[in-house]
């Protein structure tokens, strides 16, 4: 193989990944305080990644019943939303910072 044609397919492979990358932080959604207001105890998780994708499990669903704590990042990186799932079902949250 030459190495034009090898570097040819190193620059396309670079420029597929910048374009995933890229991809990935233009879906990057911060939560806002607005949709945090709009979040509601009985919502359900799909529900809650409908606001944002900035969102990290922060505990193990050991079985169905087990409650879930998803936490969510708001524009500043510094701001959060805490959400607590049982079943599915959105029990009790909390915020700090969040505008």
């Amino acid at each position: 193989m030459k190495k034009s044609a090898i570097a040819g397919g190193c620059i396309l492979g670079l420029l597929v990944i910048a374009g995933a990358y890229e991809g990935c932080t233009a879906t990057s959604d911060p939560l806002t305080l607005a949709e945090y207001k709009k979040i509601k105890a009985g919502s359900s998780e799909k529900f809650l990644f409908t606001f944002a994708s900035t969102c990290q499990q922060d505990s193990e669903k050991v079985a169905q019943s087990y409650p879930i704590t998803w936490t969510c990042y708001g524009a500043d990186g510094s701001s959060s939303a805490v959400f607590f799932y049982s079943k599915g079902v959105l029990f009790s949250k909390a915020e700090s910072g969040l505008t």
